[in-house]
């Protein structure tokens, strides 16, 4: 049976690289940790986004239907005509045609939506696999060391007590390492997510902009036209704002609450009422200044969400010094530990193995 000096001197190159791996490595559990948090959420989103696509295709295959039954009806459209109602199935035919006009949008909304949530899936499942991949590499290493030291230090070491004591601070060190990335790693997700939520706020307000212009043309005699452009600009600025308060929820979660609900925002609408039936200048007048009213709410609201998002970076900059902190503190650790081996190590391989010395201290008989 070989003696330990002779296993020391057989594992020497394999105890470096396999410490080597592990450093390399020690990462990818923290992150997986914090990845498949992530993934749920997106799993989540998506059975949503899939279930909103069959719901808003039910809608615009139903509006479609009635546009093209007032479209193509020569027979509503003769009697309207016979009974001097003509302009009351223009009217209606205006409205079935605006009515479609928003479902086909909600409908191009929901598939785009269905559409980007996958592609995110689909690449948060490969840096699952690369992690995962790493992981395996990970426990591949400490299980052999573990397997390497066990046969070379096997049990307490009596003889060194030291190791004993650094190996366990090094495994303590390793905790504390992952527990500090695991909330960094939240914190990342949290910024990211603050960030999308800043875009739509930003989407919100070029679209109220728009629908602005619209209403400015329209108090100068824009007509219908311009009454339906304005209602599309708000129509995606209220989709805008949906998807921006579905974002901030789960900034919420990731964040543990720490991140706050999205202040209340109303974006104005119009009506068949005010934009056909009794449209002038006055309820046109109205209108404008409650689309100004949606701006400044919209505009509150993004800043309050920049302030957030401020407030997360900080919380990431604070927390990735700790995770540099215990990073440090790990290599350390692990340092010591290795350092303590050497000495072993190079008390077996020259020959010394029969005295007994304290790592930091001084040899004893």
């Amino acid at each position: 049976m070989a003696s330990t000096t002779e296993r020391i001197q057989t594992n020497s190159d394999r105890n470096s690289l396999l410490l080597s791996i592990l450093s390399e490595t020690d990462h990818a559990k923290p992150s997986l940790q914090q990845h498949e948090l992530y993934l749920g959420d997106l799993e989540r989103q998506l059975a949503d986004a899939t279930k909103w696509v069959k719901e808003v295709d039910k809608r615009r295959q139903k509006e479609l239907k009635e546009h093209m039954n007032y479209r193509d009806s020569v027979v509503k459209r003769f009697a309207y005509k016979v009974s001097g109602n003509k302009d009351k199935f223009e009217e209606k035919a205006a409205k079935e045609e605006r009515d479609y006009f928003d479902a086909l949008q909600d409908e191009h909304k929901a598939k785009e939506q269905e559409k980007t949530l996958k592609a995110l899936l689909e690449a948060a499942m490969a840096h699952r696999t690369e992690l995962q991949g790493m992981i395996s590499r990970h426990n591949s290493a400490q299980h052999d060391l573990d397997t390497m030291y066990d046969a070379i230090f096997d049990g307490p070491t009596p003889d060194f007590p030291e190791e004993d004591s650094k190996e366990q601070v090094a495994k303590e060190a390793l905790q504390a390492y992952h527990d500090a990335k695991v909330r960094a790693e939240g914190e990342i997700e949290v910024i990211k997510t603050l960030g999308e939520v800043m875009r739509r706020m930003d989407e919100a307000l070029y679209h109220i902009e728009d629908a602005l212009g619209h209403s400015r043309m329209d108090m100068f005699g824009g007509g219908t036209i311009m009454d339906m452009m304005e209602r599309s600009a708000l129509h995606k600025a209220e989709l805008a704002i949906q998807e921006a308060r579905r974002l901030m929820k789960q900034a919420q979660r990731q964040s543990k609450r720490q991140v706050t609900p999205l202040l209340p925002v109303h974006i104005a609408s119009g009506s068949i009422m005010s934009d056909v039936v009794f449209d002038n200048i006055f309820t046109d007048m109205a209108f404008h200044d409650k689309i100004k009213a949606s701006r400044a709410e919209v505009g509150r609201c993004r800043l309050d969400v920049e302030c957030q998002l401020a407030d997360a970076r900080s919380r990431f900059q604070r927390q990735d010094q700790v995770v540099q902190e215990k990073a440090q503190a790990l290599e350390t650790a692990r340092a010591e530990l290795q350092h303590a081996r050497e000495l072993i190590f190079e008390q077996a391989t020259t020959g010394a193995g029969s005295v007994k010395r304290d790592v930091d201290g001084p040899e004893r008989e």
